[in-house]
């Protein structure tokens, strides 16, 4: 786990239960918690990655995220709020 809390923000302060995050881990239905925030990343194929990203699905991926990612990617996270 990284280092989201036991409640996490998704769009407009809706909080998110760890629970319902792990229930939202196919490529179609994939969700991905990152700094205590909730990215809706479903069936999104076009990550530079591959498919790798649906790996983490349903879970917090704040320490996989930092080890693979420059600080400046969060940015692009925007749109997946």
């Amino acid at each position: 786990m990284g280092k989201g809390g036991e409640k996490l923000e998704v769009k407009k302060g809706r909080k998110i239960s760890l629970e319902e995050l792990s229930a939202h881990r196919t490529p179609n239905d994939a969700w991905l918690a990152y700094q205590g925030k909730v990215y809706d990343v479903s069936g999104w194929e076009d990550h530079p990655g591959g498919s790798v990203i649906f790996t983490h699905a349903g879970d917090d991926c704040t320490d996989i995220f930092a080890a693979f990612h420059p600080i400046s990617a969060v940015k692009d996270m925007e749109r997946f709020e």
